[in-house]
């Protein structure tokens, strides 16, 4: 068996993320479907839209890649996970933090709440970040890829300070400046820094793994890599001092590191030897269009330009459940049933017939999930542009019905007993 797997932790420390994953998904999208006056007609900062975002961003993204990371980080990079325990502690301290700041944002903004449950978060990231660097920091493997995790785990735990600041400011002002202001970069920080960062780090691994490409040049992901850490630096201290111009610089650096991390998977995507992708790849690979979408949109939010429609919620929408949600979810039928299918014939390997991890759930309903989801969002994009509330209703539903389907796959990979063939 391959060396990384012997290292894999026990499934009771990375499963648990995934169930909470799948599920706040759906309660993500059940919660828009009641609250679309919120979405289509309101500013992004109101209590409905905070919700559905830490839902979405905590509870969905945050946790599947928490688990992802716990389970492939000793796999790609040779090393045990440096403590279980702490694996199963950054759970329990992240599931109450959603809940609690899911609660608070909904019954009110005081304060109180969001401080006791920020902090909770915090504690959870300050674990996450000492588990990812004690298991990856002395390994020698994919140096690129560790420079990109590693950092991605301390943009993620600036993004959790900056809101447990903003959370202390309602119950306390004490910031000498508009705190939308800081908002903003809390958001920009946890979707380019830690979201864009974790997936070029752990994707230069797998994508070209799963597309059986094995020379590629690395050269864009460190050009895409510094052009990003500095185009965030710049991007934050232009906007904490409202100096319009490093703003411009910065966002000109982040459009520049993302199209070369783009151009990276462009080249393995042309180099691959696998022609014919399964399903749950495709839908990775779908995912980059929405990225590249995102770019002429955040110009166009940069320069405040004056739309009729919401452009910070279309902006947001694009970025989370275009991009980063579809790329998730299809990395989920990678992981996932490979995780259980490592738990459950791990013993048995080499000496009789065993299942292979994709028959471990139902493709006919990979297939219509796929479908849904990108069905569903490109009529939810055309909504927020249209401001249409039924077209709104309709693609939510689809989104809700593909992420019904996954869930039922979901619950299947991780319920599966032992078949013999």
């Amino acid at each position: 068996m391959y060396q990384g797997t012997r290292n894999a932790p026990s499934t009771k420390v990375v499963v648990p993320f995934f169930i909470l994953s799948a599920s706040s998904w759906v309660a993500a999208l059940l919660f828009l479907l009641f609250h679309a006056s919120s979405i289509l007609h309101k500013p992004f900062f109101n209590p409905d839209m905070l919700v559905v975002t830490h839902l979405l961003v905590l509870g969905f993204m945050t946790s599947v890649i928490i688990g992802a990371l716990f389970q492939l980080l000793p796999v790609i990079f040779l090393q045990s996970l440096y403590s279980e325990k702490i694996g199963k502690a950054v759970f329990y301290f992240l599931l109450a933090g959603v809940l609690g700041l899911s609660a608070s944002f909904y019954f009110g903004i005081d304060g109180g709440g969001l401080t006791l449950f920020g902090t909770l978060v915090n504690i959870a990231v300050i674990l996450f970040v000492i588990n990812i660097w004690g298991t990856i920091g002395k390994s020698t493997e994919n140096p690129v890829a560790k420079l990109f995790v590693r950092t991605s785990a301390v943009w993620l735990l600036i993004t959790t300070l900056i809101g447990l600041l903003l959370a202390i400011n309602f119950l306390h002002p004490y910031l000498r400046f508009n705190h939308l202001e800081l908002l903003k970069v809390h958001a920009h920080i946890g979707i380019f820094g830690w979201f864009i960062f974790l997936i070029i780090g752990v994707s230069s691994v797998l994508i070209p793994m799963f597309l059986l490409v094995h020379k590629e040049s690395k050269k864009p992901l460190y050009i895409a890599y510094y052009l990003l850490v500095f185009g965030i630096l710049l991007g934050i201290t232009g906007k904490i001092w409202s100096t319009f111009y490093l703003l411009e610089i910065g966002y000109g650096f982040v459009a520049g590191g993302l199209l070369s991390y783009a151009y990276f998977i462009y080249n393995v995507y042309k180099q691959r030897m696998r022609k014919n992708l399964a399903y749950d790849l495709k839908k990775s690979m779908a995912s980059y269009i929405p990225l590249l979408l995102a770019i002429p949109v955040a110009i166009l939010f940069l320069v405040e330009f004056n739309s009729k429609f919401n452009l910070s919620v279309f902006y947001i929408v694009i970025l989370l459940i275009g991009f980063i949600s579809t790329l998730i979810l299809g990395m989920f039928y990678k992981t996932l049933p490979f995780i259980i299918w490592l738990k459950v014939y791990k013993a048995y390997v080499g000496k009789v017939k065993t299942l292979l991890p994709k028959d471990l759930y139902d493709p006919k309903i990979l297939k219509a999930h796929f479908y849904f989801h990108i069905i569903g969002f490109l009529i939810l994009a055309i909504s927020l542009v249209t401001m249409e509330t039924l077209i709104f209703y309709i693609g939510v539903a689809s989104l809700l019905i593909g992420a019904v389907l996954f869930f039922i796959n979901v619950l299947e990979v991780a319920t599966h007993k032992r078949k013999e063939l």
